[in-house]
């Protein structure tokens, strides 16, 4: 092992860096700044000695790589001790704060001062290269965060997009991110080859709305049920920790996609109990309240239990409602490769749609909300506003919506393409019709076969493969936050 002035059996002059960022490494940003630390050695060339050296001070700057323009011209570095002032040898250490983005070049030198007039010198120093400063983002869950769509999608590398692989180094973002090459053996290391996963779209996307290059870390795995995660015994946890504490400890989130694993009536039952387990200990572990940005399962074809996915799924929407800091996205109507998994094409839109999503609720660069529908309350429609809506007669209510930017899009106005079931005490009841109008754009409109009980439960893309002609935002195409078995008494406030 080298010391801070050998390498090689080369005794080497000017700067040499003992602490310094990784190549292709990115710095959480605060307020629109990272803050790095350096520390080090520094010695003076032996023929500058024999000359005269009258003083010699360390540096650093920071350069654009697209232009090689100095985003920081040369500083002197504080906090410097010279241990011999005949060879001017000595260490330093200090902290930089670097503006939002990159790729960036840190370069070090040793300008020195000859006793000769007139005469200075930047002697050689260590560098850092393509590092960036802006957002990093923790991905964790299984199989669909892990990456396991295999067919064909362009989705190519962007310099402003980094990951930090399973071999424990930065590099630059590239599918498929849960290789492990050169790591060894990991809790996270997956059986199979992995494919396409949503988040590389996601950190272009994002940088694109926000201007911040963003960061990831591989902490997911296919298959992975929710006790993996487990903050007590958790292999998984324990990794993603691990992982944490090698990049630094500070993050923009995570990204959560799990609970396929856990969708039966036995392990959905306290899914939630356990996921906000997971939450409050990650923070308590990490020091802050870290956001943690989940999606709600999209599908899965010939599922052994409807009820299992119907569960996990509300549990999921319940979970951004009481917990802080904690917010779901819908992909319901995505396109999946196979009997489980999103497809490449559905993953790129997924990642696009978290992107949105995370830049609205930050306010970043005046992004706009993206959220999902969600339903807040029911009300009967009378017969006279039955008439000015143009409905046929019978018996209809009215389901009123948060978070619709205009209107929906009705793929189909039959009940049972609705993705709709409502119970009441006597059963189901059959919905007949459904309608949506440009007027009252964040209601539906459902007709039913008859009058339901005044207490009714409601349910939307519950089923473990819900229809395919799911309603959306006439805007994000987002369709409604999945729920079930929500009770409402119509003409009252839900909630």
């Amino acid at each position: 092992m080298t010391t801070g002035q050998e390498r090689g059996g080369t005794v080497l002059h000017g700067i040499t860096l003992t602490k310094r960022p990784a190549d292709w490494s990115v710095i959480q940003q605060e307020d629109g700044r990272g803050v790095i630390t350096i520390s080090g050695t520094y010695r003076v060339h032996p023929a500058a000695i024999a000359v005269g050296v009258e003083s010699a001070v360390p540096c650093y700057r920071v350069m654009k790589e697209d232009d090689n323009m100095a985003v920081i011209p040369w500083t002197p570095i504080r906090n410097c001790t010279c241990e011999d002032p005949v060879s001017f040898t000595g260490h330093f250490r200090d902290e930089l704060s670097v503006p939002t983005g990159g790729p960036y070049r840190l370069e070090t030198a040793l300008r020195t001062k000859s006793t000769k007039p007139d005469t200075s010198w930047l002697y050689r120093g260590d560098v850092t290269m393509h590092f960036l400063v802006g957002d990093v983002f923790i991905i964790a869950g299984q199989s669909n965060s892990a990456g396991h769509a295999w067919d064909y999608c362009p989705d190519p590398p962007d310099l402003c997009v980094h990951l930090f692989r399973n071999s424990g180094k930065w590099d630059l973002a590239a599918h498929p991110m849960n290789e492990s090459t050169d790591a060894g053996s990991l809790p996270n290391e997956e059986m199979g080859i992995p494919g396409i996963c949503p988040y590389l779209s996601f950190g272009k996307k994002y940088y694109a709305l926000t201007g911040h290059p963003v960061g990831l870390i591989q902490a997911a795995l296919g298959g992975s049920s929710i006790s993996q995660w487990n903050p007590e015994n958790g292999e998984l946890y324990r990794n993603m920790l691990n992982r944490c504490h090698m990049t630094g400890g500070h993050f923009a989130g995570v990204l959560w996609y799990q609970g396929c694993n856990d969708a039966t009536p036995e392990q959905a039952g306290h899914y939630e109990e356990d996921f906000r387990h997971l939450v409050e200990a990650l923070r308590r572990d990490l020091g802050f309240e870290i956001p943690f940005y989940t999606v709600q399962l999209n599908r899965q074809v010939d599922a052994d239990s409807d009820e299992g996915w119907a569960m996990i799924r509300e549990a999921q929407r319940r979970a951004a409602i009481d917990l802080p800091s904690v917010s779901v996205i819908s992909s319901t109507n995505l396109p999946i490769s196979d009997g489980i998994h999103n497809s490449a094409a559905g993953n790129l839109i997924l990642g696009e749609r978290l992107a949105m999503h995370i830049a609205g609720r930050k306010k970043l660069a005046g992004c706009e909300e993206f959220e999902a529908p969600e339903l807040t309350n029911i009300s009967e429609i009378s017969a006279e506003d039955q008439h000015k809506l143009g409905m046929e007669d019978g018996f209809w209510i009215g389901l009123h919506f948060s978070h619709v930017r205009t209107w929906f899009v009705l793929y189909s106005g039959k009940g049972e393409e609705s993705g709709f079931t409502v119970e009441d005490a006597e059963g189901e009841l059959q919905i007949e019709r459904v309608r949506a109008n440009l007027e009252d754009g964040c209601r539906m409109y459902l007709k039913m076969n008859r009058r339901p009980e005044k207490r009714i439960r409601i349910s939307f893309a519950w089923q473990a493969d819900p229809v395919r002609t799911l309603p959306v935002d006439a805007v994000t195409y987002l369709p409604p936050l999945s729920f079930y078995r929500n009770e409402f008494e119509i003409g009252k406030t839900g909630y």
